[in-house]
């Protein structure tokens, strides 16, 4: 029971999934959380985020540039909600709440929160077109002991989903407009001599590469092959898409595009496809 001077009933089942996004994914604004609920609209939800804030669990981001700028207000987990999570028992016990990723949320960069409003929307449009056969597991659920096997620095998340009656692995990784591209370079290099250290033990995932623009995007697969080439590494496999192709449910999740070390023909359209179709997985 929590002792709000102004509300003293015990948090519901979606109150409680309201604090766990944001733990989840750090930053959400009201119409993912509307999404993320199934609620028809941000309306639905905001008398919930409004006691959620008025006990301060969470608090947002949102000033007169954001009204400028038509950007909605971006919801963040207090220390309080991180310790109201603790209570729930939400977590595994050897995986707890890390109250310490809070303490810093009302002072971190705008960049960051559009990063990870970013990432929770290639989420939501994966979740609506894969539903249940998908599990996400964002940095907040992997930054753990166990998990130290995974490529550092840490991908944006890892994916697995279901696939032919297998379980099928990918790493997501979403670069910003802001990203120069040689930390894009890198970061493909990264996940190569991961590929080569063999600390994966069984197929490592698909490395899905989400790019911000459409020259981007063309260098990006350009690089990637390039760098295959250059490294002999057969064993991993690249898919890329535009940030934009992500988020846009016209396109019914065919919007990845595989990659390989031959990289594209110029005179041939390269064909995207779905999380589940990509041609290595499906042989």
């Amino acid at each position: 029971m929590l002792n709000n001077p102004k509300y003293r009933k015990q948090l519901n089942l979606e109150q409680v999934e309201i604090l766990y996004i944001l733990y989840t994914f750090r930053f959400a604004n009201s119409k993912q959380i509307a999404k993320y609920q199934a609620k028809p609209n941000a309306k639905a939800i905001q008398k919930r985020l409004k006691i959620l804030e008025d006990q301060e669990l969470i608090a947002k981001r949102y000033d007169k540039s954001y009204k400028l700028q038509g950007k909605p207000a971006a919801y963040y987990l207090t220390a309080q909600g991180a310790r109201a999570l603790i209570k729930f028992g939400k977590r595994p016990a050897n995986e707890p709440i890390n109250i310490k990723i809070t303490y810093k949320s009302k002072d971190i960069s705008e960049d960051f929160i559009k990063h990870c409003t970013h990432i929770l929307d290639i989420y939501l449009s994966l979740c609506t077109i894969h539903g249940n056969k998908l599990e996400f597991f964002t940095k907040s659920d992997l930054n753990y002991k166990q998990y130290e096997y995974y490529p550092r620095p840490l991908s944006d998340a890892h994916i697995r989903m279901k696939i032919n009656r297998d379980d099928r692995n990918f790493f997501l990784e979403a670069f910003e407009d802001r990203d120069p591209f040689f930390v894009i370079v890198r970061r493909i290099k990264q996940y190569l001599k991961y590929a080569e250290s063999g600390d994966w033990e069984e197929t490592i995932p698909t490395v899905l590469m989400v790019a911000p623009d459409i020259t981007t995007h063309k260098r990006l697969r350009k690089r990637i092959a390039y760098e295959l080439r250059e490294s002999y590494e057969d064993d991993i496999k690249f898919a890329t898409t535009r940030l934009k192709y992500t988020v846009d449910e016209y396109n019914k999740g065919y919007v990845w595009f595989p990659i390989d070390k031959d990289g594209d023909e110029p005179d041939e359209p390269i064909i995207p496809t779905k999380l589940n179709k990509l041609p290595w997985d499906n042989n």
